[in-house]
């Protein structure tokens, strides 16, 4: 899905559970996001993990810049520099109050959409204190030394920060492109079984069928809610809202795929 100006745009509806849901937006910034992002990037400039970089260039650089929006607020947001061969990722950050969501992986996720439609096969970040949290989604240590001449002059020795490279990535949507980047498992913990997300299946419950794990599905028989499973841990992606009501800690199999690690009451 692209926005007004041909950019990618990404709509996705999260869940840990229940009746309350997250619809989130993956968009490029504009104008009106300077003062967010900003704001945003402060705290992770006051512990040293990102370069300070003051309004201006925000709003000069704005083109750069991508932002997940939810309920109108700007939650999170990250930056690409683009090089002839090579294009870096960079100001990744998360408003705490949503990091439990997996707003960063979304981010993350749906930036390596971004660059691989537009021809670069990796990415580079460069990580003083996030070292493992880039580890995880397959960034791996680079030498700097082929790095393009116009980022290598950018480089501050004093910072001792790390390069990290991987592959970009082609998916649908930023949660589609999860299970390319890092392993996703859903634990089904009364039949005590555990298997790694298959992205060839459409929902939780084609999974779980696929498993051999019985559910109290009528799906198909046009019985709405039957499907549904107690999620003890992790977070779900709608393709649409639900349109029942769920009990607590409960989500819809046949329209969920895994944002995270599951462990579901199955």
């Amino acid at each position: 899905m692209s926005d007004e100006s041909g950019r990618q745009r990404f709509d996705v509806i999260m869940s840990q559970g229940g009746a309350k849901v997250i619809h989130a937006t993956f968009r490029s910034a504009q104008r009106g996001d300077v003062a967010a992002m900003y704001e945003l990037s402060k705290p992770f400039v006051a512990t040293g993990g990102l370069i300070a970089r003051d309004l201006e260039l925000f709003d000069t650089d704005i083109e750069e810049f991508y932002v997940v929006e939810i309920d109108r607020e700007v939650v999170a947001c990250a930056g690409i520099r683009r090089f002839t061969h090579l294009a870096e990722i960079f100001n990744v950050v998360v408003d705490q109050r949503w990091q439990s969501l997996g707003i960063g992986r979304f981010l993350l996720a749906s930036m390596l959409i971004v660059l691989d439609s537009e021809g670069f096969p990796e990415a580079v970040v460069f990580t003083k204190t996030t070292r493992t949290w880039f580890a995880r989604y397959g960034f791996v240590p680079m030498d700097p030394v082929p790095l393009p001449a116009e980022r290598l002059a950018m480089l501050d020795p004093e910072r001792k920060s790390i390069p990290m490279v991987r592959s970009t990535v082609r998916a649908a949507d930023g949660i589609d492109a999860l299970s390319h980047i890092t392993e996703l498992r859903v634990r089904f913990d009364r039949s005590d079984l555990e298997a790694v997300w298959d992205d060839g299946c459409d929902s939780l419950l084609f999974f779980a069928e696929k498993n051999d794990i019985e559910t109290a599905s009528l799906c198909r028989g046009g019985v709405c809610g039957t499907c549904s499973s107690g999620l003890k841990q992790g977070i779900v992606s709608y393709y649409v809202r639900p349109e029942v009501d769920l009990g607590d800690g409960s989500i819809l199999l046949c329209i969920s795929r895994p944002a995270a690690n599951l462990v579901l009451d199955l």
